[in-house]
């Protein structure tokens, strides 16, 4: 199967797999879903060219599921779109579109969205699916990924589930008017993947709850094999104008990508820099001329082994999460270590107080993705009133070591009736270091208040 087989074609394949008398038999559809409308409010002008003014951008979220017994199992079809009308910017997604059999060996077929991970900050053995890059930083939006997944559980040992991952999901990449994006804007139309395309990815999990000393640790173990989910981004021939023919297109980005996949270990620079001191002068002078050139996302192949620790007593929770990576550049590992702390009802209500510490580490070099995640701190403070409105306020901060990066967010939210909610957030970003990739958003500071209806 080709990546550039449908979306749809693929999500789909497993519903038209069911008999009509199965269906028929099932045991009537269930429909749930939300629509959110935003309004996010920048402080500032954009400072890359091409972004919009400060002023209010209008964001709608929205998202339908449904989901049926049927005699051997389940079926499930979510949809999800997200539009910006300032920007234009949209994106829709079959996020799940699926049956699974029942029995003590559960399969699975078609579309899902499965989230690994114990951290807050950062995930890095979150590998199935896609980011969604349109959601903007400190946001958490996963595309939908075709698979056959097959689980059981086990009295001793827990679950375990292995997945094969077909095909390959690419994200709606940033384009020049989108505001929390990084310098580059990368020309998803020709995406470069090591070895030409990738058809079949396989990815592994075991999950248990053991008991120890006082308390109960959670474990996952993972592994996987396929397509890294992020992207290199090279110089190359990118949206080209009519006069420059698609042969010639193709021969640089083919030549772009040779050097780099040609590149030795500990060379100074970014990838990017490297790739262009590296290609023959006639390359270099058509990169450095500016027309219909731009970035190329490259997506390396990648062996990751992934650890998930979480360990609870009494009012602490103790946590690890860290993936070891393998590529031909060079294996690198990223992790995170933290503690959360439940002070509970410290104001003489029926609230809880909960503060939370991780630091993140990362030992990729220049020739892999770039990362925000490197060498951070994160600390997060949260109050939930546990009243029936759920109303609950948080303030969360990530600071750099290495640049003095910082984000800082607030978030207060509550529910206005049983099929309401109001949130009103605000970020600040604040970097300077052109070595930091978040000096990008440095003038990205926003507000939002958002409503969202539970149906």
């Amino acid at each position: 199967m080709s990546m550039k087989a449908s979306t749809l074609q693929i999500s789909y394949l497993a519903l038209l797999l069911v008999p009509p008398a199965t269906l028929a038999q099932a045991q009537g559809f269930q429909f749930d879903g939300e629509l959110s409308v935003t309004g996010r409010y920048f402080e500032e002008d954009g400072a890359l060219a091409g972004q919009p003014d400060a002023g209010v951008s209008w964001i709608t979220d929205a998202r339908l599921s449904a989901r049926t017994d049927l005699s051997f199992g389940r079926a499930e079809v979510e949809l999800y779109n997200r539009t910006d009308s300032r920007t234009g910017t949209d994106r829709f997604d079959v996020t799940k579109a699926f049956v699974e059999t029942n029995g003590p060996v559960r399969f699975l077929l078609g579309n899902d969205v499965v989230f690994w991970g114990v951290a807050d900050s950062y995930n890095p053995t979150n590998i199935i699916n896609q980011q969604d890059q349109f959601s903007g930083i400190g946001k958490e939006s996963q595309i939908g990924q075709p698979m056959a997944r097959v689980s059981f559980d086990t009295e001793q040992f827990g679950t375990f589930s292995f997945f094969g991952l077909i095909g390959f999901q690419e994200p709606a990449y940033w384009e020049e008017k989108t505001r929390l994006r990084f310098d580059t804007v990368p020309d998803g139309s020709r995406a470069l993947f090591e070895g030409g395309e990738r058809d079949f990815d396989f990815a592994f999990r075991n999950t248990n709850t053991v008991h120890l000393a006082n308390g109960s640790l959670d474990y996952a173990i993972s592994l996987f094999s396929g397509t890294s989910r992020e992207p290199v981004y090279l110089p190359g021939c990118a949206f080209p104008a009519a006069t420059v023919s698609e042969a010639a297109c193709t021969a640089i980005n083919t030549e772009v990508q040779a050097t780099y996949e040609g590149l030795p270990s500990g060379g100074s620079g970014t990838a990017a820099e490297q790739v262009f001191n590296a290609v023959q002068p006639s390359t270099q002078a058509f990169l450095s001329g500016g027309n219909s050139t731009g970035s190329v996302p490259y997506y390396q192949e990648l062996h990751q082994v992934g650890l998930g620790l979480a360990y609870a007593s009494g009012d602490w929770l103790l946590k690890f999460e860290g993936a070891q990576r393998s590529t031909d550049h060079g294996d690198y590992f990223s992790g995170v270590i933290g503690a959360e702390y439940n002070f509970g009802d410290v104001f003489g209500q029926t609230g809880e107080l909960r503060a939370g510490m991780e630091y993140i580490h990362d030992t990729r070099s220049n020739l892999h993705p770039t990362t925000i995640f490197d060498n951070d701190i994160y600390g997060s403070l949260r109050y939930d009133f546990n009243n029936a409105q759920g109303t609950s306020i948080a303030l969360q901060g990530l600071l750099d070591t290495q640049t003095d990066g910082l984000v800082l967010g607030l978030e207060v939210a509550s529910r206005l009736t049983d099929s309401t909610r109001v949130e009103f957030s605000s970020t600040f970003i604040d970097s300077d270091d052109p070595s930091d990739p978040l000096t990008a958003l440095d003038n990205d500071d926003f507000h939002q208040l958002t409503f969202t209806l539970f149906f």
